[in-house]
């Protein structure tokens, strides 16, 4: 496996091999036969932790046994907490503060329960004892002989008032004027019913409190106290920075590139830079390796992969990367950037006599 960053004697030796092995052969050792260019691909990220530690009042439903159960302290800022393994992720270290904890009744119910407030304490919710009659809807088909108002039609006006035939529907006596046989059978003329949703009561159950007129109080959980204390928190937050070359217009380039990258992680804000970085790489993350305030580990990683430019005199349309590999030097090929603007200017002008041609036709 390669390991060390290639010369420009081996890179221009690996591209006359590339050459070679498609049939045109050459020295690229010879003055203006090619040019080198170094465009080198870096990838550096750092991952601190940085601890913050604050306190604050805190309370909770019910008891204090399980608060109890946690760490103590007296003094927050002495307080012992490793580093965390990771820097990239967070964590949080609760603790409580001796002689804090207690508990507190709560000032807005009695006994874990107070008043519904839906029903206002009343148990049920108003409801209209009776409901139109659903069959005749309280009209003058209530009743074929009174109209629903109890006071029976004159002789002529009830003349051919009343359906008659197989096909009349079945009719009950009337409450209000007593005629047989011409109220509706559902409200028996009087154009109302019972609600059957309060059976006539005028008030039905409250949905909330289901009639018990109380609620268990939700601030509290129905407990009705709470535990109060002093909370102490350790937090461990990542702050990562990252840098990486070159920019996006390689990004095309570097899928094609799984060539051996020399890679370092680093712990210790002191530690000594990888030797393979360039002075431009050293340059660049200078100013992401100093410590910063509280912070409590870090991870630095490095990625470089050397990359080289050849522009060959002998063939203007092509580039070639050479990079190091597992098995030596590779060699990828790509058009020049006289190439691409070739080919897009060809294709505009095939365009265009493609649009000459299609108006020569429709004329």
């Amino acid at each position: 496996m390669a390991s060390a960053v290639p010369s420009d004697d081996d890179v221009l030796r690996a591209v006359e091999r590339r050459l070679a092995e498609r049939g045109a052969p050459v020295d690229l050792r010879a003055p203006g036969a090619a040019k080198v260019s170094w465009q080198s691909l870096f990838e550096f990220r750092v991952d601190r932790s940085i601890e913050k530690r604050h306190e604050r009042v805190t309370r909770q439903k019910g008891t204090s046994e399980d608060i109890e159960a946690r760490p103590t302290y007296t003094d927050l800022d002495a307080y012992p907490v490793a580093p965390p393994d990771d820097p990239a992720r967070t964590y949080r270290h609760r603790l409580v503060r001796e002689g804090t904890v207690d508990e507190v009744p709560c000032d807005g119910c009695v006994g874990g329960r107070t008043t519904c407030g839906t029903c206002k304490g009343r148990g049920g919710m108003p409801c209209p004892p009776d409901v139109e009659c659903e069959d005749c809807h309280g009209g003058v088909d209530a009743c074929w002989e009174c109209d629903g108002t109890g006071t029976p039609r004159t002789r002529r006006a009830r003349a051919g008032s009343r359906p008659r035939g197989p096909d009349a529907p079945e009719r009950a006596v009337c409450r209000r004027c007593g005629r047989r046989d011409v109220a509706c059978p559902t409200c028996r003329g009087r154009t109302r019913k019972v609600c059957t949703d309060c059976d006539g009561t005028a008030s039905t159950p409250c949905k909330e409190c289901r009639g018990a007129k109380r609620v268990t109080h939700r601030p509290c959980g129905g407990a009705g106290r709470f535990t109060v204390w002093t909370e102490g928190v350790v937090a461990h937050l990542p702050d990562p920075d990252e840098v990486r070359l070159p920019g996006p217009q390689f990004a095309w380039l570097k899928t094609d590139l799984l060539g051996v990258w020399m890679r370092a992680e680093l712990t210790g804000v002191t530690d000594a830079l990888p030797d393979f970085l360039e002075d431009g790489h050293r340059d660049l993350i200078a100013r992401h390796l100093p410590a910063r305030e509280n912070e409590v580990r870090r991870r630095m990683t490095f990625a470089y992969l050397p990359l080289a430019r050849v522009e060959v005199h002998g063939h203007p349309d092509r580039v070639y990367y050479a990079f190091p590999a597992v098995t030596g030097i590779e060699v990828a090929r790509r058009p020049s950037r006289r190439r691409v603007t070739a080919l897009a200017w060809a294709a505009t002008a095939v365009a265009a006599l493609v649009v000459a041609v299609s108006l020569a036709v429709l004329r």
